[in-house]
């Protein structure tokens, strides 16, 4: 009897991730929305430009998508890079780090959007020239391409602020801005090009129209006081997180640098074994790679803030569950976007108004050899995200390489070569199957070179050497008997692991005097984490929780004295921060000897 009680004592003890799903669940939704927006300026731009304008002028705006993902590179290499160590810092709960890595980003942003815009204009003719090699699409493109370089500050600014949006705990103001800047893209597509007859032109002045509103409405949300961001005004001091910033953005950077440069040789390449029917064809397929970016962008923006956090708190189990976590949730998006990609493409082609025969036949055959890459593809776009959280940024940046340019475009020739455009569209599933192949033996490699600190097919992060002590990490509700339990379990480890007496009782009472007091703050189905530690004979007791902001320095009206005081009197510190939506409080307990000796 008492055995079994025992065991289900212990289960109640265990980490049930439900806390940090909740949050991952809050943040997925927003950030699809996001993303949605962000592949408007290519899905909803292209379909209304071939509707209004004919499917040669969404091959225009197709051949200026390495522009457009020059700008992208900017802003995932400040936004990505910038937001992830933002998030890192605040879980090691350093304010400092966290502005400065904001005040830099922004500082760099502007000035890389004009370095972008005023040489791309000097240079124009000779920049269409190498985008453009189709002389009758050339008059068309330079006007449009004008347009596009023009919005290079705006965008790279707006969007790398946005980025920081969600890793500061505000995805629904970062999903406002990208969907404010859409909509009126969308709307003034249809002003410029179909009342004023700007024609493709008119989709690059609806983007920087788009752009401007969302610009005014950051500003709004910076006057009104309701958004609270870590920043430095020391712009000397925060340039010294510049480097740590770019490590942590190569590898987004380095994916939209390399699809740009994709994109241009198999658009040449296209050219040279399909003609313009290849190039439409190609297009189109690569329209279905922006419908897909909605849903795993959604996993990828809603897993690496919060896996970022985690990492710096070193809440290596909180980490690896969001990571299988995104790596589930990719596959199940992935593999139904394939299924109905296949099916539907004749429909989906009609959508961008496909229509003569010989194209259509050569797009929806090209469409559904393509949508084979997702599965496998998708899976490496999401791991290298989590690469680069754990430190291993040169890797994470070789695997987005590969991804986006270095592997697929010599595939690609080669099979063009020997197979004609056929080859083309098989390249893609082809490289994204070797790719995944080729990380699992180096995860194998490195694994066995980090001495027990990663290890798995996924490089699963676990405890190094001198890391403090994990005692207890457990997931609680607010029910009294859950409270009680953890108390009187907390106690006896902390015994055991060779803690005072006096000091495990302290501990025991702390975790239950910070649950008592978060209980009160939480509705009847909410949960609160705790991670119990030990490091040179000092406690620490991270306990997060999801609901309103509160901290246990603070005497709110309608607090039990008592409680909060007996909180108070027997820890040496109480730190609490409000980081992605969550309390995270962190009491620290001194043994004896206050050196931990």
């Amino acid at each position: 009897m008492h055995a079994n009680e025992d065991k289900r004592d212990e289960g109640k003890l265990l980490r049930s991730d439900k806390l940090l799903l909740r949050k991952f669940s809050q943040y997925l939704v927003p950030t699809m929305i996001t993303y949605a927006a962000l592949s408007l300026n290519e899905f909803v731009d292209s379909m209304l430009v071939s509707n209004l304008l004919g499917s040669e002028a969404m091959a225009i705006v197709n051949i200026g998508v390495p522009v457009v993902l020059l700008m992208a590179a900017a802003y995932a290499l400040l936004g990505q890079g910038g937001a992830t160590l933002y998030a890192i810092a605040a879980g090691r709960r350093d304010q400092r780090t966290a502005g400065e890595s904001l005040t830099a980003s922004m500082m760099l942003s502007l000035v890389i959007g004009f370095i972008i815009m005023i040489p791309g204009i000097m240079l124009l003719d000779p920049v269409a020239g190498i985008l453009c090699k189709e002389e009758a699409l050339r008059g068309s493109f330079d006007v449009y391409l004008r347009v596009l370089l023009l919005l290079a500050p705006l965008e790279v600014m707006i969007l790398t602020l946005a980025t920081f949006l969600p890793a500061a705990g505000y995805p629904g103001l970062s999903t406002a801005v990208n969907v404010v800047a859409n909509i009126v893209n969308i709307m003034m597509d249809v002003v410029y090009i179909k009342v004023f007859h700007l024609g493709v032109e008119g989709a690059a002045w609806a983007t920087l129209t788009g752009y401007i509103a969302a610009g005014l409405l950051v500003a709004a949300g910076a006057m009104s006081g309701r958004v609270k961001l870590y920043i430095s005004r020391d712009i000397k001091s925060s340039m010294g997180c510049v480097r740590e910033i770019f490590d942590l953005g190569k590898p987004d950077a380095m994916n939209q640098i390399g699809l740009s440069m994709q994109f241009a040789v198999c658009n040449r390449l296209a050219m040279a074994a399909g003609g313009a029917n290849g190039i439409v064809a190609l297009s189109f397929c690569m329209q279905s790679s922006s419908v897909m970016s909605v849903f795993v962008g959604a996993v990828i923006g809603a897993s690496v803030p919060l896996m970022a956090v985690l990492h710096g708190q070193s809440d290596y189990r909180g980490e690896a569950g969001i990571l299988k976590t995104a790596m589930i949730s990719q596959f199940v998006v992935s593999l139904a976007g394939t299924v109905l990609m296949f099916v539907f493409a004749p429909q989906a082609a009609a959508l961008y108004n496909i229509k003569e025969a010989a194209r259509l036949a050569m797009s929806v055959h090209a469409f559904r050899i393509y949508v084979l890459m997702f599965v496998p593809r998708y899976a490496l776009v999401v791991y290298y995200r989590y690469l680069k959280v754990i430190g291993l940024t040169g890797y994470s940046t070789v695997l987005s390489a590969l991804d986006s340019f270095a592997a697929v475009i010599p595939v690609a020739w080669i099979m063009v070569k020997m197979t004609g455009i056929d080859g083309l569209w098989w390249s893609f599933p082809l490289t994204a199957v070797l790719l995944i192949i080729l990380t699992l033996v180096c995860n194998g490699m490195y694994a066995a070179r980090s001495g027990g600190r990663l290890r798995g097919p996924l490089l699963i992060e676990y405890e190094k050497e001198g890391d403090p002590e994990t005692v207890m990490d457990a997931t609680i509700t607010r029910d009294s008997t859950d409270i009680s339990l953890i108390s009187e379990k907390v106690q006896e480890i902390c015994e055991e692991r060779g803690l005072d007496k006096i000091d495990a009782m302290r501990v025991a009472m702390a975790v239950e005097e910070i649950a008592v007091y978060t209980a009160n703050r939480q509705t009847e189905s909410s949960y609160a984490d705790v991670l119990v530690r030990i490091y040179r004979g000092n406690v620490e007791i991270d306990f997060r929780s999801m609901g309103e902001v509160f901290d246990p320095n603070a005497d709110y009206e309608g607090d039990i004295a008592e409680n909060v005081q007996i909180l108070r009197s027997i820890v040496s510190d109480i730190s609490n921060e409000y980081i992605l939506g969550m309390n995270s409080t962190r009491i620290t307990i001194k043994g004896k000897n206050e050196d931990g000796e």
